[in-house]
């Protein structure tokens, strides 16, 4: 397997464990999951970084997308699954929610990725005039 995949493999497994054991915490110790959010987002910008790093930006941006595609998603599912505590909303999930929700967040999770490329653009400057 490619070094890029891996790194695409280890932003998915961080993002179910996030979902996975945040769920749970968030039940246990009484506090609502969204608060978990700037952690997925800093496993967003962390992935693109050094997917950008070893293949390029394009590679880093859209590693970032798939990782917002699949929380969205997959780890959606997990939270409700373990009955995350989210503040007692009660909100219906329809396909059209699911959906409009997926999209926000790959757009949202892409444009982490596009900051986190960024920054390895100026990281690897900044090595290369050292």
């Amino acid at each position: 397997m490619k070094k890029h995949y891996k790194i695409l493999l280890i932003g998915i497994l961080a993002v179910a464990l996030l979902d996975t054991i945040g769920s749970i915490a968030s039940r246990q110790l009484d506090f609502n999951y969204s608060l978990l959010s700037p952690v997925s987002f800093l496993i967003y910008g962390t992935t693109a970084f050094i997917a950008t790093r070893l293949k390029g930006l394009k590679t880093g941006v859209f590693f970032a997308a798939i990782l917002g595609l699949f929380d969205s998603t997959i780890g959606w599912k997990l939270s409700m699954l373990l009955d995350a505590n989210t503040g007692g909303f009660a909100i219906e999930v329809t396909t059209g929610l699911w959906i409009m929700t997926a999209v926000l967040v790959i757009g949202f999770s892409a444009l982490v990725g596009l900051l986190g490329g960024a920054l390895a653009g100026i990281v690897k400057k900044k090595d290369t005039n050292a």
